[in-house]
């Protein structure tokens, strides 16, 4: 009939389609992934007789119609252009309704038919049009597919570009935001609470597993929600959110059914409102005292979420009445004497507990309560050291053994520093020194050493370290000390600990702290992916506050971790790149393009570009792909000058260093030694597709083809073809008085050496002349004979081999394993 007839036309169209989408110009490829979504609608849209053939097209690998439709996802989500991105999030968004619909696969199903993962590289893509896009596609996936990956996807990926610097992309994930999270809870105001077990509102799906990030982005995005809705929220979702409070704390329900997400919403709210509209203080301290008896009775403290109870109870303070203050101060003080509670509620409670102080003094209640409040602060100090000096002599915490005991002094211990940083006055020689004698593990009992545990080690660390931030005089004591135990030989929450400290004394302290950045950044190259994610963090944070610069071998490490083995690292350290350092300083890259090449192969055989000094425990000499993965991410960010002037760098510095007249430096004699993989790097460089504009005129129009709508095509193709006119008699002008002469001169260097290197620089010469091959006499004109080669090998690839013609020019190796999504910064 006619639908069979329409149904062959469009799959021999979505035939044609499929081809074009690994078409060589951008604009063509998302144009027929465009087209391929087009053709499944069709498709969709025909009778029941069709189903079949769309079923065979999209799920039967082995049917002769098949199309590859993952496939086709993952090259357009990984493709250079934008445009080809963004019509691969419409190629999605057009596949989930079929996959769900159509061919009525399940969840499970549709979430693996997809790499899903790519979606995160889109959402952080350079092209505002593409992180747009990718909040859409995330949302509808949640909507046709709410399995627990979708979710994690949502809110690792939409939830933070509520934050996103371009106000059309926070907007979009706004709205998004209000549909899946405000609208739902809103929606449950009315429910019946009768004959219901547990919460009788429901937290959205996408809110029930979320970690303390997540949370973050959560309150900022309600914030913001707030704001562009003249600073309110609707009522029935507050409304929700103080009934699902009051579930948790009549029934009781267990601590871990209370949702962090609906606490981390209830902070926000009560933030901004602090008169008790919202919520009553009664209500907020009954949820603590609460939390305080399963905590004790179960043993359960779920993270984070004693932590946003009092956050709440501290915005509410103000609404307080005097005998709910000494209420809540006297529960807080007797959790804190019993040393049971983990670090992030002990930072939260001391908080607490000096907010309450300055609640008191500006009621100006505080007078009558000072003595109790001394007498505890002694008696708690006391405690305090009294179970530090038990632990310096080597004796077990009284009233707790084993894993209790060291828990009980890691507890002790950040007491002590959060106790430091709130009233200097109890830093004495005495604790410093119970402090520092666990941290550097040097307790002795009868002449026997006993060995303290990593993790009180830790804390001893940090404890000793917010003691230095009070006073500078134990700084200057102790950095050498912190330093030293920045060592391999130590544990990771050692070092890891100290690495806090010391850039928390580099924000305090930056002379201080200068001399020693050097050994902090060598944990960029340790080998544990945290340590060096943690490391990359504080090395970035101090570099975009400026407290250092950016120079000499910080430069050089730091763009050493562009090629770490984690897409975590070095994704974070591209962003970082990207975004802040990279702004700041556009020409950074091309100024020192040459000395990282020296510097990542351990070579100084250049005067004047000594990087690899210093640094040769960052030398990557032996990892050719991980240098690439390096060189492509600069030239990615660079303009075309920068590269015309960063292969002037390469020519006249680096490959003319072997021929100059009177100081030539020694042509390497194999590939391994690091003057072997410089000159490797530099003429792999040359003739790298990265670089191809060099040498190439064809890119002078090229930027308007994958401009989509816009007029006066006759203008546009007569000013390019003007631009390359021009450009093509400056090239070949650059070429024959400063490229070729160099080349050509090492070129019978080699020969006369039988260099291996010599394949390596006939490739090179091949292909920047790529473009020239009419030209070849002239321009090689003092090597006629190298000039009937060239023209006889490129006649021979373009006449040989499929791949030849313009696009030869090689690409720089880079790992399967490292593939990074082109835009993801």
């Amino acid at each position: 009939g006619a639908d069979g007839a329409r149904a062959e036309l469009v799959r021999r169209l979505l035939v044609a389609l499929v081809r074009r989408c690994s078409d060589a110009v951008p604009t063509v490829r998302g144009r027929a992934l465009g087209g391929v979504s087009a053709a499944l609608q069709s498709l969709a849209k025909c009778s029941e007789g069709t189903e079949g053939l769309l079923r065979s097209v999209v799920l039967e690998p082995g049917h002769p119609h098949h199309v590859d439709l993952p496939g086709l996802f993952r090259s357009a989500a990984r493709d250079e252009k934008p445009t080809a991105r963004r019509s691969a999030l419409n190629l999605l968004d057009t596949a989930l309704p079929l996959l769900q619909g159509s061919l009525k696969l399940n969840s499970e199903a549709i979430g693996s038919f997809f790499d899903l993962n790519l979606l995160a590289g889109l959402s952080a893509d350079e092209s505002i049009l593409v992180r747009k896009a990718s909040i859409s596609s995330l949302s509808l996936l949640v909507r046709l597919c709410p399995c627990a990956e979708a979710h994690s996807l949502w809110v690792a990926n939409v939830l933070p570009m509520v934050l996103d610097v371009e106000a059309s992309v926070g907007e979009r994930a706004l709205d998004e935001l209000e549909a899946a999270v405000v609208q739902p809870l809103a929606e449950q105001a009315q429910a019946d609470p009768k004959n219901r077990k547990g919460l009788s509102i429901q937290l959205p799906a996408v809110l029930r597993d979320i970690d303390s990030e997540a949370t973050e982005y959560l309150q900022r995005g309600l914030k913001s929600v707030a704001k562009r809705n003249e600073g309110k929220l609707p009522k029935p979702f507050l409304a929700s959110l103080v009934r699902m409070l009051k579930d948790c704390v009549k029934q009781p329900l267990p601590l871990r059914e209370w949702p962090l997400g609906m606490w981390a919403m209830v902070e926000e709210v009560s933030r901004s409102n602090t008169s008790g509209d919202f919520l009553d203080f009664d209500t907020a301290l009954a949820a603590w005292v609460q939390f305080s008896k399963l905590r004790l009775s179960t043993g359960e403290t779920p993270s984070g979420l004693g932590s946003k109870i009092l956050l709440v109870l501290e915005h509410l303070l103000p609404s307080a009445s005097a005998d709910r203050l000494d209420e809540l101060m006297s529960s807080l003080s007797s959790s804190l004497s019993s040393f049971t509670a983990p670090p992030s509620l002990i930072r939260a409670m001391t908080s607490c507990i000096d907010r309450i102080e300055l609640t008191w003094k500006a009621k100006k209640l505080y007078a009558e309560r000072a003595k109790d409040r001394a007498a505890w602060r002694t008696s708690f100090l006391k405690s305090i050291q009294a179970m530090l000096g038990d632990a310096c002599r080597g004796q077990e915490v009284a009233g707790a053994h084993g894993t209790d005991g060291s828990r009980r002094i890691e507890a002790a211990l950040f007491s002590l520093g959060e106790l430091a940083m709130l009233d200097s006055s109890i830093i004495s020689e005495g604790v410093v020194t119970q402090v520092q004698t666990l941290a550097t593990n040097t307790v002795y009992r009868e002449g026997c050493r006993v060995e303290t545990c990593a993790a009180a080690r830790g804390q001893a660390f940090s404890a000793l370290g917010k003691c230095c931030l009070k006073k500078d005089t134990l700084a200057k004591k102790c950095v050498e000390l912190f330093v030293l135990y920045l060592n391999p030989n130590e544990s990771f929450v050692v070092r890891n600990n100290v690495l806090i400290v010391l850039a928390d004394l580099c924000n305090l302290y930056t002379s201080l702290v200068d001399r020693f950045i050097p050994s902090m950044t060598d944990l960029l190259r340790d080998g544990n992916e945290l340590l060096r994610k943690q490391a990359a963090m504080i090395i970035a944070s101090l570099l975009s506050e400026d407290f250092i610069k950016l120079r000499g071998s910080i430069l050089f490490r730091f763009l050493y971790v562009l090629s770490d083995p984690s897409e975590s690292v070095r994704g974070f350290v591209e962003c970082v790149f990207a975004r802040i350092l990279h702004q700041r300083n556009a020409t950074m890259f091309a100024q020192n393009f040459l000395d990282v090449v020296c510097a990542l192969n351990g070579w100084m055989g250049l005067a004047s570009f000594r990087g690899a000094e210093g640094n040769e425990d960052f030398s990557l000499v032996g990892s050719p792909t991980r240098r690439a993965v390096i060189y492509r991410f600069m030239l990615s960010l660079m303009t075309s000058d920068q590269k015309f002037n960063v292969c002037a760098q390469i020519v006249t510095t680096l490959l003319a260093s072997f021929v100059d007249a009177e100081e030539a430096t020694p042509l390497p004699k194999n590939a391994a030694e690091p003057a072997g993989q410089t000159l490797s790097d530099g003429l792999t460089l040359l003739c790298c597709k990265e670089m191809r504009i060099c040498f190439t005129t064809q890119r002078a129009g090229q930027d308007d083809e994958d401009v989509e709508g816009g007029g006066g095509g006759d203008e546009k193709k007569g000013a390019a073809d003007a631009a390359r006119g021009v450009l093509s008699s400056i090239l070949k002008r650059n070429m024959c008085e400063n490229i070729i002469p160099v080349l050509v001169q090492l070129k019978s260097l080699m020969e006369t050496r039988h260099s291996p290197f010599l394949k390596t620089l006939r490739h090179c010469l091949r292909e920047i002349l790529r473009d020239f091959k009419d030209d070849l006499p002239a321009m090689l004109a003092g090597d006629p004979q190298l000039a009937s080669e060239i023209a006889y090998d490129l006649q021979k690839e373009s006449a040989g081999e499929p791949d030849g013609g313009a696009s030869g020019a090689a690409a720089l190796p880079v790992a399967a394993s490292q593939d990074v999504a082109p835009g993801a910064r």
